[in-house]
């Protein structure tokens, strides 16, 4: 008993082997034939194939030719044979008939195993003698119990196929998830070494922690960078960073003969580097040998091998650093192992790092930036400071000479007004009517000379000591008096009115006296000037708010136009047209500037109201010190 050994091996083939051995030899044991042989059809080709035989009482070498026959007879062979009782029934001839009849007659009874239409297989008895209807009964049976064996093999079989495939499948799924799971961890680390790129500033700081991320998942990692050209980072690439222990560096720059940082990596001899330019994004390759050729910038093929074996060097991951409208260098990733999502997270790590070191680029541009900025405003601070000290002085120099020259006029000029006033009295002869006209244009002309003069003198005085307040406690209103008495005779020969009113119990002012009195001074000075004959001014002082005293000087004079309100306190500045207002004895208007800046130096504000025709009100204020005890208003004629 043997099988047929032609048709496909493998597991499911053996089993069925198996089945079919079990299904002859019972078969051979139950019918008591001398051969039973067992055909299926041939898997791949049209027809059928011996499978399994069993001829019980032979020996192996009867067994070995009864194989012999059966595979150069393909069996069924009686397919064409007379049908009796549902089987094909003819005498058995051949080989078969003489290794196993001994000159007896033998008769092949063929079963088909299944539907007779459609049979799975053949099972064919050789015995002696015609066999008669009981014995095809049999037959007919072992075929049914044949075709089911072979049915629940062919059920198991399918069942093991899909097992296998299901435990493929599994496997495979298990190696995907365990793939999947150590490139989210990968991914994850590499995101959180990016979090930590993003907080440093500085290249040095970043190459480190590009370094120590990637070797925490077993990479080695250098950063190539290229110079800085016209238009960009411009090749060659030279090594700025390694991820290499020291003695690891030793080792390689020993066996290079030369300083890794010496090294440099030129795209048109390295056309690794060159797709990555090209094509602007990272390349995978696994051969390790001949891109560590490419990379160590000429070294010799010894060389690259012993640096390869160094550094265990199988895989090679080269990925562009970015900036906005370039590559400013290279990330080369090496490793002895590598997973399938490896370059792809390398690939993201790499944007992250270009990103990085972008921004370190911006910062230390921005600092450059900075300490130029910071150098160029030191000196300009310099230059100006120069500058003003020399205008300072200038300035100073300007102040003495006009308090000189005013001086120094005011001088003459009194002698000529004493002399004009004294030739018009006639004192020293009578005059003619024309002489007394003349003399008197003249005495005039000298008046506002003098106005004038007095003027600059007392600006000059107030820019030569502006600088140095004397502040004093006083009662505002002694001053108020004081100024009311030296503008007296002025305003007595035009005719005003002087009225003082002070709040009762207003405190007394802490200022620079003769500065306050100055601006009182200016002020009355001006709303004579502007007031017509006969017309009243009024000056009042009150209790402010925020410990301050509250000042006004009214007139009801002609007014000011809105036009001119904006620059009233300007130097200079006059409404109306000058040479009117000087030939009616008006100033240089200087006045209301001297008393602005005066009011503004005590750390208060003045300001005027105006309407035309109705008059004017100047209002300004004054540090207060202690209260006064007195009460009631004070009015001075």
């Amino acid at each position: 008993m043997g099988p047929a050994t032609n048709g496909p091996a493998g597991g499911p083939r053996r089993a069925l082997l198996g089945a079919c051995q079990a299904i002859v030899r019972d078969a051979a044991e139950i019918s008591g034939a001398q051969l039973v042989e067992l055909a299926l059809e041939s898997e791949g080709v049209d027809g059928w194939e011996s499978v399994a035989f069993a001829a019980p009482g032979c020996s192996l070498g009867e067994r070995a030719e009864i194989a012999s026959a059966l595979a150069a007879e393909p069996a069924p062979r009686l397919l064409h044979a007379k049908r009796s009782h549902g089987a094909r029934v003819a005498e058995c001839e051949g080989r078969i008939a003489s290794l196993l009849g001994d000159g007896r007659p033998l008769h092949c009874v063929l079963v088909a195993v299944g539907a007779p239409r459609s049979p799975r297989g053949w099972l064919l008895f050789v015995r002696e003698g015609r066999p008669e209807h009981g014995a095809l009964r049999v037959y007919r049976a072992l075929a049914r119990q044949a075709a089911g064996r072979l049915e629940a093999e062919a059920v198991l079989r399918d069942l093991a196929l899909r097992q296998r495939r299901v435990e493929r499948d599994v496997t495979r799924e298990q190696r995907a998830l365990a793939e999947l799971t150590q490139a989210k961890d990968t991914l994850g680390a590499l995101n959180l070494a990016g979090t930590n790129l993003m907080v440093e500033i500085d290249a040095g700081a970043i190459h480190r922690v590009i370094s120590r991320e990637l070797i925490r998942l077993g990479f080695h990692s250098a950063v190539l960078a290229a110079d800085q050209g016209p238009a960009g980072p411009q090749p060659p690439y030279r090594y700025v960073f390694t991820s290499f222990s020291e003695p690891l560096q030793g080792a390689t720059e020993r066996t290079l003969g030369r300083s890794i940082s010496e090294l440099r990596v030129d795209p048109q001899t390295a056309p690794l580097v060159a797709r990555v330019l090209r094509h602007g994004r990272t390349i995978y390759t696994g051969e390790a040998r001949e891109a560590a050729r490419q990379l160590l910038g000429g070294a010799t093929a010894d060389q690259v091998r012993k640096v390869e074996r160094l550094l265990a060097l199988k895989h090679v991951i080269v990925a562009p650093l970015r900036y906005h409208d370039g590559i400013s260098g290279l990330l080369v990733v090496a490793a002895a192992r590598l997973r399938k999502s490896d370059p792809e997270a390398i690939d993201a790590f790499a944007l992250q790092a270009s990103i990085a070191l972008e921004k370190a680029r911006l910062f230390t541009e921005l600092r450059e930036q900075q300490l130029r900025l910071e150098s160029e405003v030191e000196r300009r601070t310099r230059e100006l400071t120069r500058a003003v000290r020399a205008l300072e002085d200038l300035d100073r120099r300007k102040d003495n000479f006009v308090a000189n020259v005013s001086h120094e006029l005011r001088t003459p000029l009194v002698t000529v007004l004493g002399y004009t006033d004294l030739l018009l009295s006639e004192k020293l002869g009578e005059l003619s009517q024309r002489q007394r006209d003349c003399l008197a244009v003249a005495a005039s002309s000298a008046r506002r000379l003098r106005s004038f003069i007095d003027e600059l003198l007392e600006f000059s005085r107030y820019e030569l000591t502006r600088d140095r307040l004397e502040p004093t406690i006083f009662p505002i209103d002694e001053l108020i008096q004081q100024a009311a008495m030296s503008a007296a005779p002025r305003f007595h020969e035009r005719g005003l009115r002087l009225r003082i009113r002070v709040a009762p119990g207003i405190p007394r002012a802490f200022a620079d006296r003769e500065r306050v009195l100055q601006v009182f001074t200016n002020l009355l000075w001006n709303a004579e000037r502007h007031v017509a004959v006969g017309g009243r001014v009024r000056v009042a002082a009150a209790r402010g708010r925020e410990g301050r005293l509250e000042v006004s000087v009214s007139d009801d004079g002609l007014g000011i136009p809105q036009e001119h309100l904006s620059r009233i306190f300007d130097r200079l500045y006059q409404v109306g047209d000058i040479v009117k207002q000087r030939e009616k004895g008006a100033g240089l208007g200087l006045g209301l500037a001297i008393a602005k800046s005066i009011v503004e130096a005590h750390g208060g504000q003045i300001g005027v109201r105006s309407r035309v025709g109705r008059g004017t009100r100047f209002r300004f204020s004054l540090p207060a010190a202690t209260p006064s005890p007195l009460d009631g208003w004070r009015d001075s004629p």
